[in-house]
Formats: structure tokens, sequence, C-alpha cells
């Protein structure tokens, strides 16, 4: 059966032809190999330059800010200028700030170089989720997106032991100089993305793009993507300090989840794409959901570590099949002349929910128990499952496609 599942994955992905998926899929690898070298040893590298706890938090949040704020902004551009030049402008930028994390001299320069990464790569994401809708077919828009976060996700297993690895053999600063490389070559993958030619499922968008952009469904969608970083922001606060305190688990128990649930993406993720595209979007969501919520309820009531690695592992590939199934729903709800904007507004609001999760399982920790984080963080992401059953069960693209041959009024690609 799993045989027959990674062959209709290799299918596809010949079927897809496009060269703007492999040049997505290296950008992402690569990028993703820089970002979690460097994540896990940025705390010590600040240190290391003499910060104080309160520049730690001034570090993680101007790069919050900053990354909010470009995603709100850039959108609007895009619909003006396109996305592949905001694609190259991203990675650009946040190439060139880590050679200056890289090269930082003091705790204050550090903080202002990561907030013009988080520029970058706030320009980054929106863009290339705007580039995505440009290029992909309509049909395997979940597809195309689930093969960028496996590629993302291999990135992210390998970085954090290779960062490591390259400290201890050398000093804090030496992890930095290569994420500067990766960064750098990033830049130049993207040089090379074509450009994107109209599609189908674009056609008439101009006449359309006067409609009402912010309907029912757009909301939904943001909904449920607030409702999922919730959950993470609640997640991230509460899972470490209760599986060692409560459960006594080590460092590499606690950061070992990290990487199966990259293996869960790289595995499951891009078949559970592609049965989205086939069997209904809006269904693999909902259902994709619950193994998430299921996620912090064996944690809590600390089942054996079997259950744990098991659940984590279907966890990644869960998490991946959700944001490739709301990409995907949320690219039909939206004319593509509109689609930066929407892409860049609903980004921005719903990295709130992080902020949400986390000062809501903080709260929460003070007022009862640690483990009261996890369990909101379970029912959040549960909560972003059950809200997109509002969606209606056909969500047609914004714009006419153009006609090429008769289809079922009920085509469970977008169901």
């Amino acid at each position: 059966m799993r045989s027959l599942a990674y062959a209709l994955v290799i299918q596809r992905l010949r079927a897809s032809g496009s060269p703007a998926l492999a040049v997505l899929a290296t950008i992402s690898f690569v990028s993703s190999l820089g970002i979690s070298i460097m994540l896990p040893l940025l705390p010590l590298y600040a240190l290391s330059l003499g910060a104080s706890p309160l520049q730690l938090g001034l570090m993680t949040s101007g790069f919050a800010v900053a990354n909010g704020v470009a995603q709100f902004a850039s959108g609007f551009l895009m619909d003006r200028y396109g996305a592949r030049r905001f694609v190259v402008a991203g990675i650009g930028t946040y190439a060139a700030a880590n050679v200056l994390i890289a090269t930082a001299p003091t705790a204050v320069a550090l903080i202002g170089y990561r907030v013009v990464a988080g520029f970058g790569g706030g320009i980054n994401m929106v863009a290339t989720r705007l580039y995505i809708s440009q290029t992909a077919e309509q049909a395997s828009l979940a597809f195309f997106n689930s093969i960028i976060s496996a590629a993302n996700s291999a990135g992210s297993v390998l970085g954090p032991g290779f960062g490591g690895l390259v400290a201890v053999a050398g000093d804090l600063r030496a992890p930095f100089f290569i994420v500067a490389g990766t960064s750098a070559l990033a830049f130049v993958a993207a040089l090379f993305l074509p450009r994107p030619t109209p599609r189908p499922h674009d056609a008439g968008t101009l006449t359309s793009a006067g409609g009402r952009v912010w309907n029912r469904t757009v909301f939904v969608l943001l909904a449920g993507n607030l409702l999922l970083l919730i959950g993470f922001g609640g997640w991230i606060t509460s899972y470490a300090p209760f599986v060692t305190t409560r459960l006594g688990w080590s460092t590499f128990d606690v950061g070992i989840i990290f990487t199966i649930f990259g293996i869960g993406d790289i595995t499951l993720g891009p078949w559970l794409g592609h049965l989205a595209d086939r069997t209904g979007r809006r269904r693999m969501a909902v259902l994709s959901s619950i193994p998430i919520f299921l996620f912090g309820f064996i944690v809590f009531f600390g089942l054996p570590k079997p259950f744990f690695y098991a659940i984590s592992f279907v966890t990644g590939a869960a998490l991946t099949a959700y944001n490739a199934s709301w990409f995907a729903l949320l690219t039909n709800a939206v004319p593509s002349a509109r689609r930066g904007r929407v892409f860049g507004v609903v980004s921005a609001v719903a990295q709130a929910g992080t902020v949400i999760g986390a000062l809501g399982a903080t709260a929460i920790w003070q007022l009862t128990d640690v483990g009261g984080g996890l369990l909101l963080s379970s029912t959040a992401a549960l909560c972003a499952g059950l809200v997109l059953l509002l969606l209606p069960r056909e969500i047609r693209p914004a714009a006419s496609p153009a006609p090429r041959e008769p289809e079922a009024s009920g085509s469970p690609a977008s169901r």
C-alpha cells in the first residue's frame, strides 16, 4: 500500500513538470537547513555577546514584529508588482541580514540585524505563497505545497545536529557563517525562478477583482489558521517544561520530536497533499486536526514513549496535510489579482495566534499547572479543524476557470 502511495507521488512529480517546483524546493531546503542550524544556537550566541535577558526577549520579539509588519505590507505591493521579484528581494534581504548577524560586534547590533532578517523573512513568506498560487495547477495546489513543506522539513532534520557539531569543532560564530552561506545559495537559486505564466483557473480574474474579497470563506480560513497558531504558541511554551519536570525526560528526548515531525512530513506529507487534491481539501484539513489534537493528550497523560513517537510521526504529516489543504482552499477563495494582500493580511493577523497561545499557556500555568497549556494547545488544534466545517462543501476558484472539458459539479478536490 505504501509503495503504491509513493509511486503515485513520483508519478505526480513527473506529471507536474514544473521547474518552479524544483527551484522552490531547493530554496526551501537550503533556507530551512540554515534556519535550523541557527535557531538553537542563537540565544547562546547572543549571550556570548553580553546580551541580558531583556535583550534576548527583544531579539525574539523584534524579529516577530518585523516579520508580521512585512507580511502585512508586502502583500499589497505584490498585487501590483508581482510575486517573483519579492521572493528574490525577501531572500536577498534575509541573506544580507544573516551575513551581518555572523559578524555582529554587540548584542544591540545583533537585535537590529535580526529585525532586518524578520523583514526579509516576512516578505519571502507571503511572496512564496503567492508565487505558488501563480505557478501550480489548481488541481495540484495542496500537493505542490506539501512538496515544499517536505523539502523544508528535510533541512530542519539535518540542521540542528550539523550546527551543533560545527559549534563544538569551532566557535559559536562558525555556524552563523554557514547560515550566511546557505542564505546566499538560496538567493542565487531564487534568481532562476521562472516567470509565472497565467493559469487556466486565473482566467477572468481582472473582471472579478472588484467582487467581495473579504468573504465568509476567507474569514473562516483565517480563524482556522489563527486557532492552529494558538495551539502552537501554547505547545511551544508548555511542552519542554512539562516533559522535563513531570516526566523526567532528557534534553535529547525533548529535541527528538522535531526530527520525528520532519520524518513524518517527508515520508507522508506529499502523499497526503496528493490525497487532499483528489478526495477533498476541506475533508483532509478537518481529519488532520485529530492527530494534532491527540498529540497533546498522549504527552499529558504520560503514555509510554513508543506511543509518543508514533503520534509525533503522524502529527508531523498531519500538520503538512492541514497547511497544504488550507493554503489550497484560501487560494481558491480569492481572485488572483487580490491574493497578495489577502495572503499578507491573513498571515500577519494569524501570527498573533502564537502570542495569544503563549500568553494563554503561561496564564494557565500560573493559575493551575503547566500541563494546562498542553490541553489548551490540543483543544485549539482540534478547533482549527472543526471551524473549517463552516466552509461550503465546494469552494470554486474565485476566478472562473477557462473551459477545458466538462467536470462534475462536485469536484472532490474543492470539497
